[in-house]
């Protein structure tokens, strides 16, 4: 339907601008209705008489725009008739054309075929005339080459048995100097083997001699070293116990003072955190009770001379007679 309409774009605007005429004449005529009337102040009875008048005035306007809408209606009418037997009639003639324009593609396609297939058996007997004068030169073509062939085939067979023999020689040749090369080569693998067998053993033998070097040197040091946090460690402690003797106080009465063993517990910089009493054999309470308050009294504890020597736990032995 789309397609159709489109065929006839002046015929579809005109359509379009007429009802938007009617439709704008309709919306005028509501807008004039539905406005109301001023009325003015006169006697009751003047009032009746010109509403009267008004009311025939607007029925005799409403009947005029009713005639005007009939008429436009006829002429639309008959308009779209026109329009419609124009576009049968175009139809019509459109058909007609193409019913022409075929019949004249169809007779000129069969004169193309008819030509055509002539062309065809013409091309086709000159192929078979030329195929039978092709087939007489292959022949003949054939039997230059078979002859040429056979003296071809005792010639080549002549340079062969030729060169075989010069191949022949040439491959003993090359074969006696491959052998030589060969030895001679196996020869060189075999020194150079050799030499990497002492070579290699040359450096293993001095690796080993430098892991040995290096062991008994980590030893020395490792012996040196612990001798150094032996001797360390025992000035430590020496040095802890002689403080601890140095603020100890004699309990009155004490009489044989034995040798005690004394548990400390440090934090960092020798703060004493707590202190007991290991074997202590023969002592009294007051004798181990000042034992206990000397290592309070010498808080902070003297440092290792190696942080390595730190302990948070020492023990000691506490002799007074040393």
């Amino acid at each position: 339907m789309f397609s159709r309409v489109g065929k006839f774009p002046r015929a579809l605007l005109l359509s379009v601008l007429f009802h938007l005429f009617i439709l704008g004449l309709i919306i005028l005529d509501l807008t004039f209705f539905d406005q109301p009337r001023k009325l003015q102040s006169s006697p009751p009875a003047k009032t009746i008489k010109d509403t009267g008048s008004e009311q025939k005035q607007l029925d005799a306007e409403q009947r005029k725009k009713n005639q005007l809408a009939a008429k436009r209606k006829k002429e639309q009418e008959k308009k779209k008739k026109a329009l419609a037997a124009k576009k049968r009639a175009e139809q019509k003639k459109n058909k007609d054309a193409e019913k022409k324009r075929k019949a004249e593609q169809a007779r000129k396609a069969e004169q193309k075929r008819k030509k055509q297939a002539a062309e065809k058996k013409k091309q086709e007997a000159a192929k078979l005339k030329a195929a039978e004068k092709n087939k007489a030169e292959q022949k003949r073509k054939a039997e230059q080459a078979s002859k040429a062939e056979e003296k071809r085939k005792l010639e080549q067979a002549a340079k062969i048995e030729a060169q075989r023999k010069v191949d022949e020689k040439r491959k003993a040749e090359e074969a006696r100097k491959a052998e030589e090369k060969r030895v001679a080569e196996e020869a060189r693998r075999k020194q150079e083997k050799l030499e990497r067998k002492q070579a290699e053993q040359r450096r293993l033998a001095e690796e080993e001699q430098r892991r040995k070097e290096a062991d008994l040197k980590a030893k020395l040091l490792a012996e040196e070293n612990q001798r150094r946090l032996s001797r360390l460690r025992q000035d430590y402690i020496l040095a802890i116990k002689q403080r601890v003797e140095r603020k100890w106080l004699k309990p009155p009465g004490s009489g044989k003072m034995p040798v005690c063993e004394v548990h400390v517990i440090q934090g960092p910089g020798g703060i004493v955190l707590d202190v007991a009493l290991g074997a202590c054999p023969g002592s009294t309470a007051a004798y181990r009770k000042s034992i206990e308050n000397a290592v309070l009294k010498a808080d902070p504890l003297p440092e290792p001379g190696d942080s390595a020597l730190f302990e948070r736990e020492l023990k000691f032995l506490f002799n007074p007679t040393e």
